[in-house]
């Protein structure tokens, strides 16, 4: 029993690191998804779902042994070494993923108009030579520093240089000091890995620190070097903070005369000049008002854009000789509910990354967009609202298209028109309210929010009679005192998201006019004062909460438009008769499972419904009500099954099942966009599932643990010519995709298909039933631990050739995936060819390529472009990376002579 306790010792330790790589890397993914924008990687969206498996796995076992359910030791030592060795190779996968996040091709910004380019190239240039290790890139504000460093990160992206590209707003970051420790110890990870392989050098990592503070220490950050792998920029108005961290200097100038004019004639427009040639003179006198400086230059253009009256642009002129206030000006051009939307915006932190969906609902609960019938109607107003801001640069867009942020000029002068009525400190690393809180009698909103506030004293009572909106998320509260609420009559809007609070004071019950209350996330809250008295209430956030019964009175708020209950496990049911008395609701998210759907079908506002029925008989009936609404559409996200766990899913008509009997129930609405069915074993085929031949709308599709599921399909359906991804795993008994014989333009719309862990599938693809001439639109394709994958294409067998010259001379097989651009084949022992020994692959648009833990594969049947000068081979884009075990590299075999030459500065070991 003593080796059994060092084996389960030993995948506790395992596991510890494992969770620790997994929260390191969620950590980064998210603060490059808000500063930089753009989406994750399949690789890394690969590997947290497979961590998140073994670690349930690993939880599983141990359980298992802890009850006794082992019959010998032997059985108990082999699954726990087996799962601890999993663990380990997954950790070390994790410190090898190059990106975590890939763009949206950038749009159109400042490096593409003006020449900066030589900043940019200085930028590049160093980074890629082996004299600088550290480079500091500095200018006065609303230059563009920001904007020609991304510009270079991006083009970084797109090449080989670097094993990792980390970028931090360091203004923003709250916790540097352990973000830093991570990318230190990723760096020395990193070099070790790299000192062991001798197939190609190490490439560094890069560090990009954007808004540098003269504050900031030097010893905050590893320290970079040309040579050993760490390579570093950073941004900063002050040349003194260059200087004091000992960087290369790369200034930023204004513009000249002659770029600044050409800036500001591409984003007016040249028919300006044309309509009236007396304008130009005018245009040259802004542009001198300008100074050089692009944020006021495109801000300046983009006001007067349209406008063809010379008076108008000699008005524009005297008033920007006036004020040299160009921001103003855009500000102005505004209507007057644009110019409060665009005001409420600098109540986020500075640098912040704004969510579009947030800040528009945070719109809409202000009263800044008018009443609609529909919540739907008042977002796409608020979206319209957020476009012209966006229009005028007053706000800025990015990659990530999700986010917009704020450019700090912009937010000083937006800070200076409502210092009177707004007191805003987010994201300052306060400790403790700020003094002027008592005194603020005039204060109309106040925004404390991402602070780390974690007391108010216990007699503070703010007078602030006026103030409608307080905004104290993520700060470090757990006791809210009696009396601070007590002169807030006026209070409309409390957002107390993200703190540690247990309960609330009952003072919050007599805050008749609140119409929002947000305390999602505030993770230890148990106890709930009485919501009767607030009878104004429209929007109420619960999620992630641990109350175990809804707050009392609830019934009383008739006017709440807006409920969100998700990721409450502590609350178990909803009292009966609760929802149809909130016929104001339009958007409802609830975690515990509904008994009686009839209730939802009662409110008859709703646009928006997340939640989770039981049974497929109650689905059924929620089904049979969706079917009959012809005047009404709402968006759904249903879950199915006691069992089922709860997950945030996009809410774009998504249903999962799970552990349930099909048959006999209507399980698809009509208007399914996104389907998921677990562990339901009475399906042989999808074809089993009730309402699937009428959800022509079905675009996605997940199977996971349907033991007797044989096939995807068993006979012709729509959603064979319209489904977009499919992914499939643990799937034991899965021998083919599709099962009945000439299936007509079958997955002709497929980009994405994922199959892991199906056991007894042999060939991916057949030639025999014609689904590779369908392929076309297929661009992501993994296989993942398949044991009894032999080929990835199956071509029909040849007759018996004629004569042995026909066989010489016959021309290889062509098969053409012409938009896959990533193909991964990983842990596959049995896998022994791609396709046939004559086949080869044509993949004009493929970037990466994984073959890993595949050791009968002896050949890449991939038609290569490879080219030649003076003696050198070079292998042209697209493809950017690949990815293989040491041995495996050495072992595969290409069909082109110098494949191996030229594709080895692509190959990450």
């Amino acid at each position: 029993m003593e080796a059994v306790n060092k084996y389960l010792q030993e995948l506790r330790v395992a596991e510890q690191e494992l969770r620790a790589r997994k929260e390191d890397i969620e950590a980064q993914l998210q603060e490059q998804l808000r500063y930089v924008g753009g989406r994750s990687t399949t690789e890394v969206e690969v590997w947290l779902r497979t961590v998140q498996e073994v670690i349930n796995k690993a939880q599983r076992v141990a359980n298992e042994v802890s009850k006794g359910k082992y019959l010998s030791r032997l059985n108990v030592g082999k699954n726990v070494v087996q799962i601890t060795r999993e663990m380990k190779n997954l950790c070390a996968e994790g410190s090898s993923i190059c990106s975590l996040v890939v763009h949206d091709a950038p749009s159109t910004d400042l490096t593409d108009i003006v020449s900066h380019s030589r900043a940019r190239d200085e930028i590049y240039n160093y980074l890629l030579g082996q004299e600088v290790g550290m480079i500091g890139v500095w200018g006065v504000g609303g230059i563009g520093k920001t904007t020609i460093v991304r510009h270079v990160y991006n083009k970084l992206l797109k090449e080989d240089h670097f094993s990792k590209m980390i970028w931090i707003t360091v203004s923003q970051s709250s916790d540097f000091h352990k973000l830093q420790n991570d990318i230190a110890d990723t760096l020395s990870n990193d070099l070790l890995d790299d000192e062991s392989t001798t197939v190609r050098p190490a490439k560094p990592i890069l560090l990009i620190l954007d808004g540098v503070w003269p504050n900031f220490s030097k010893d905050e950050i590893p320290k970079p070097s040309a040579n050993k792998g760490c390579k570093i920029v950073l941004t900063t108005r002050e040349r003194k903070v260059v200087q004091k961290m000992g960087c290369k200097e790369v200034q930023v100038p204004l513009l000249s005369y002659d770029e600044a004019f050409q800036l500001f004639l591409s984003k007016v427009g040249e028919d300006v000049l044309s309509a009236d040639p007396t304008i130009q003179p005018i245009i040259k006198g802004m542009v001198k008002e300008c100074g050089g400086l692009p944020l006021a230059i495109v801000t300046a253009a983009i006001a007067m854009k349209g406008v063809h009256d010379p008076r108008r642009w000699n008005d524009a002129l005297i008033e920007l000789k006036g004020r040299r206030d160009v921001l103003k000006t855009s500000y102005d051009n505004l209507s007057r509910r644009e110019q409060d939307c665009f005001l409420h915006c600098v109540l986020y932190p500075k640098d912040y990354g704004i969510p579009k969906e947030e800040i528009i609902e945070y719109w809409i609960e202000e009263g800044l967009v008018d009443e609609m019938k529909s919540r739907e109607e008042m977002k796409s107003e608020g979206h319209a609202y957020l476009q012209r801001i966006l229009d005028s640069s007053l706000l800025l867009g990015t990659n990530g298209k999700n986010i917009v942020m704020m450019h700090d000029i912009v937010r000083d002068m937006a800070l200076s028109f409502i210092e009177k009525w707004f007191l805003v400190k987010a994201g300052m690393k306060l400790n403790q309210l700020p003094n002027e809180l008592e005194k603020a009698l005039d204060i109309k909103k106040i925004s404390l929010m991402d602070n780390f506030i974690s007391e108010i004293p216990p007699q503070m009572s703010p007078k602030s009679t006026k103030l409608t909106t307080l905004l104290l998320s993520g700060n470090s509260l757990e006791v809210i005192p009696e009396s601070f609420f007590s002169h807030m009559n006026a209070l409309k809007y409390l957002d107390l998201s993200r703190n540690p609070i247990k309960s609330l004071p009952n003072s919050i019950s007599n805050l008749k006019n609140l119409t929002s209350l947000l305390l999602s996330e505030c993770e230890n809250l148990e106890e709930m004062p009485s919501l009767s008295k607030l009878v104004d209430l429209k929007k109420l956030n619960l999620e992630k909460t641990r109350i175990k019964g809804v707050p009392q009175g609830m019934e009383c708020l008739v006017k709440l438009w807006y409920l969100n209950l998700r990721f409450i496990s502590r609350l178990e049911e909803i009292p009966k008769g609760l929802l149809p008395n909130l016929q104001g609701l339009q958007h409802l998210a609830i975690h515990p499972t509904l008994s009686r759907p009839e209730e939802i079908m009662e409110l008859n506002k709703l646009e928006t419904f997340e939640g989770r029925f039981a049974d497929l008989q109650d689905l059924s009936k929620y089904v049979d009500f969706l079917w009959k609404q012809s005047k009404r559409t709402i968006k759904y996200s249903i879950l199915v099954g006691k069992t089922v766990e709860y997950k945030l899913y996009s809410c774009n008509n998504h249903v999962t099942v799970k552990d349930c009997n099909t048959e006999g129930s209507r399980v698809l609405p009509w208007n399914v966009e996104e389907f998921g069915i677990e562990k339901c074993n009475d399906l042989s085929s999808l074809n089993g599932v009730s309402g699937l031949q009428e959800a022509t709308l079905l675009r996605k599709c997940r199977i996971e643990e349907c033991e007797r599921l044989e096939s995807v399909f068993s006979s012709r359906c729509p959603q064979l010519e319209s489904l977009e991804s499919l992914v499939l795993r643990h799937l034991k008994n899965l021998n083919v995709l599709v099962a009945y014989p000439e299936p007509v333009h079958a997955f002709s719309s497929l980009k994405v298909l994922f199959l892991v862990k199906c056991p007894k599938i042999k060939i991916l693809f057949s030639t025999k039933l014609r689904l590779l001439q369908h392929l076309i639109n297929l661009e992501q394709v993994i296989i993942w631990g398949c044991d009894q994958m032999e080929q990835i294409i199956e071509e029909e067998e040849e007759e018996e050739e004629e004569e042995e010259e026909e066989e010489i001379l016959s021309v290889a097989a062509e098969f053409n995936f012409p938009k896959l651009k990533e193909l991964g084949l990983w842990h596959l022992p049995e896998l022994k060819s791609i396709c046939s020994t004559n086949g080869v692959m044509l993949c004009k648009s493929l970037q990466k390529l994984e073959i890993w833990n595949c050791p009968k594969l002896k050949r890449i049947p991939l038609k290569l472009d490879i080219s030649f000068d003076n003696d050198k081979v070079f292998h042209h884009p697209p493809l950017k990376d690949i990815k293989m075990k040491s041995n495996e590299w050495k072992s595969i075999e290409w069909d082109h002579p110098e494949a191996k030459k030229a594709l080895l500065p692509l190959v990450r070991i």
